[in-house]
């Protein structure tokens, strides 16, 4: 199907034009502009609103929480190390969530295992649409989730007493790196055994550094920890959470280390979030660090993700930045931003359109496009059929 929004305000570098027009074919976009004249299946007539690209939400465990029936398929607890785990063997996408992503404006999210466990499982990035996780799979291995602080501690207390202090969680992720990296020598070398082990395997993409060590932490002590033995082991990293990442956002930027900033709309409701503050952003922006907003659903509401980014804006951060930080900046982290995260010819036919400015909570999202397929929100929009 082909779908053109005409007379719209796109985005492009941080600003808005209009009288612009977008073109959609088969789930790409194919021409930007403010002349284009072709033949279509349905137009949208947009009157000067908003169109951004689908927001990406960069960490969620979408479909993994029943919504209706209250299961929760996110976590396992018979060890405290599940490499293997993969979401989209849980995801639910008929979950009233997905729609309720949809109706937020989020076209692509990273779908991750709980964060109870100090090595949790893969994360996999998907779109928000299909009946099934596998039909907007973009990838399903672009990371494992390993966890730091005091939920890893209270899951283990409860499961396994393993350990019981933070210098147990990081040496035991450590230990369990160590034979990770025998298990690939091994399989490198003649005296490889013929028993596959499934937990080695799934870690076997983070070890070549192919995918990167993905770690929720909140405190800036827990965030060292994670950068240690990153570095240990040569791992990619991405912060997720990052509560108190801007006491350390000079240490992030010099080592080139994103964060996935968030639930920022949380109260403070254990120690570990008692240095929170919506300048954070701002604060790891400003030092040079990439940062990418998230609700941590079911942490927080879906829709929550663009009143984050509102809230960062009154607390300094411009407008610019803040809408970056749910469009190409989550792109550039989860390595998919040459498919999304703008509007530009050649990239997935994801569009989400505003009554007013994205960032102004009081604008409406009135409708969305996902590879191409049209979700109508609002009365207000009129789909023609074209010629």
């Amino acid at each position: 199907m082909s779908i053109i929004f005409n007379n719209v305000r796109i985005i492009k570098d941080g600003m808005f034009f209009p009288s612009q027009k977008v073109l959609v074919e088969n789930g790409e976009i194919t021409m930007v502009g403010s002349s284009i004249h072709k033949n279509v299946d349905k137009i949208i007539e947009c009157n000067q609103k908003y169109l951004i690209p689908g927001l990406i939400d960069a960490h969620s465990h979408l479909g993994l929480t029943d919504t209706c029936e209250q299961l929760d398929d996110s976590s396992e607890f018979y060890s405290d190390f599940t490499p293997q785990l993969r979401p989209l063997d849980g995801i639910k996408m008929r979950d009233k969530a997905l729609d309720d992503a949809r109706r937020a404006g989020i076209s692509t999210t990273l779908v991750c295992p709980a964060s109870d466990l100090p090595i949790a499982g893969v994360c996999s990035i998907l779109k928000t649409n299909g009946n099934s996780a596998d039909v907007g799979l973009i990838v399903e291995q672009a990371g494992i989730l390993m966890s730091f602080g005091e939920l890893p501690k209270e899951t283990s207390n409860r499961i396994s007493s393993n350990f019981s202090t933070r210098m147990g969680i990081a040496a035991s992720i450590r230990e369990v790196l160590m034979k990770a990296q025998d298990y690939a020598l091994a399989k490198q070398s003649k005296k490889a055994t013929k028993d596959r082990e499934i937990d080695m395997e799934a870690l076997m993409p983070l070890i070549k550094g192919d995918v990167p060590m993905r770690a929720c932490a909140h405190r800036a002590e827990d965030i060292m920890a994670a950068i240690r033995i990153a570095e240990e082991f040569e791992l990619k990293l991405v912060i997720e959470y990052g509560t108190e990442a801007h006491l350390i956002a000079d240490i992030l930027a010099e080592k080139n280390i994103p964060v996935v900033l968030g639930p920022c709309l949380i109260p403070r409701k254990r120690y570990e979030l008692d240095n929170k503050t919506f300048e954070s952003a701002k604060i790891l922006m400003d030092a040079g660090v990439k940062v990418a907003l998230t609700c941590d659903y079911p942490g927080l509401p879906i829709e929550t993700l663009r009143v984050a980014a509102a809230m960062a804006i009154q607390y300094g951060l411009d407008e610019r930045r803040a809408l970056s930080a749910i469009t190409v900046n989550p792109a550039e982290i989860l390595g998919i931003d040459h498919r999304v995260g703008k509007i530009k010819k050649g990239y997935d036919g994801d569009l989400a359109l505003f009554s007013g400015h994205p960032l102004d909570i009081r604008s409406r999202m009135e409708a969305l496009v996902i590879d191409g397929d049209l979700f109508v929100y609002s009365d207000d929009i009129k789909v023609e059929n074209g010629s």
